[in-house]
């Protein structure tokens, strides 16, 4: 019996996002400081949340509709997507509204 469980796949493996939740980020300094970075959360087909991933705001970008159709094991692979990061110019520009 040793390390059957090791091979097996995760439940959610096969499992299709049907919705994403982005929350929010921290709120402008100084009250933010302690505050999560926002977070992924996404709705499986078979009803089930799975957090994916959290992320920092002025390095990514991403958008629910991104996420919808993919598996779990696709969309925490978006984390790294070079077209989800932020460029030096988008990040002064964002920073500054």
């Amino acid at each position: 019996m040793q390390g059957q469980g090791f091979n097996r796949p995760s439940p959610q493996a096969d499992r299709k996002i049907a919705s994403v939740i982005i929350t929010p980020g921290p709120s402008p300094l100084p009250g933010g400081v302690f505050d999560q970075a926002p977070r992924i959360i996404a709705t499986l087909d078979d009803g089930r949340e799975v957090e994916l991933f959290s992320f920092y705001e002025h390095e990514r970008s991403f958008s629910p509709d991104q996420f919808v159709g993919l598996t779990v094991d696709e969309a925490r692979r978006l984390k790294f997507a070079p077209e989800n990061r932020l460029e030096m110019r988008q990040r002064a520009a964002r920073s500054i509204v």
